[in-house]
């Protein structure tokens, strides 16, 4: 008697571990996406308290005036050159990039807000602001619209809310 696998046995294993890896990728894929928009609501929190504390403790004409970037809050953002995708030491201006965000500062039309536009994939272009805790309700308002590029907010588990306030 010989030992040994069959061409159908292999054929047949070959075929199982191909239907698992088919329905794995989706789900893969679905949970990277989840991974970044909890990366993009964190960090835009994070963006929106310290340009508050910002604001609060210096001059809202300067602010006005376009003179108020990143290189002033208190908040450590992993940015990096948009067009060569090099990590940065510093972060400055009203706009920066990250891995797969633009992150913004100067947001119409409510300035007190911030937002971040998803930079590259399927959803580039969808777009994400973060207006703080609004009034007595104390909940946080994250708004989404949809990209400019394909994108869609439902990618994300989330309705869009318009027009996008921020694009690429």
């Amino acid at each position: 008697m010989k030992k040994g696998f069959t061409l159908v046995e292999i054929l047949v294993a070959v075929m199982i571990i191909t239907l698992l890896v088919a329905m794995a990728v989706p789900m893969y894929e679905k949970t990277v996406e989840k991974s970044r928009i909890a990366e993009v609501r964190t960090l835009l929190k994070e963006i929106y308290e310290s340009k508050m504390r910002t604001l609060d403790a210096m001059d809202r004409e300067h602010y006005a005036m376009g003179l108020f970037g990143f290189e002033a809050l208190d908040v450590s953002i992993p940015c990096v050159d948009p067009s060569t995708g090099v990590k940065l030491n510093r972060c400055t201006g009203t706009d920066i990039y990250t891995k797969d965000f633009k992150y913004s500062i100067r947001t119409a039309p409510r300035p007190d807000a911030v937002c971040a536009v998803r930079r590259k994939g399927d959803n580039a272009g969808v777009a994400f602001m973060y207006l703080g805790d609004e009034g007595a309700i104390n909940q946080e308002k994250f708004l989404c619209t949809n990209g400019n590029m394909g994108g869609s907010c439902e990618s994300y588990g989330l309705e869009s809310t318009g027009s996008a306030w921020c694009t690429l």
